[in-house]
């Protein structure tokens, strides 16, 4: 399996109710609310860069926890 990763740039466009709102450099038409307790101390018109990878091994780690249960499930 190969590393999924990007890295996304967003501006904080405005705080509401304790949430950011971020618009995507790369599609400004949408919008992301995130809870500013994730991001700390930032303020709006600040520009953030999101680097966004994949935990392959958890993932994997994950799905065979699934696998192993469902399978215990299905022969009781």
């Amino acid at each position: 399996m190969t590393d999924a990763s990007r890295t996304v740039v967003m501006t904080i466009d405005r705080i509401e109710d304790g949430y950011f709102i971020l618009i995507p450099r790369d599609n400004p038409e949408d919008m992301i609310k995130l809870p500013r307790k994730y991001l700390g101390d930032f303020e709006e018109g600040d520009i953030l860069e999101f680097s966004i990878r994949k935990d392959e091994s958890a993932t994997k780690e994950a799905r065979n926890r699934a696998s192993r249960l469902r399978e215990r499930l299905v022969n009781r």
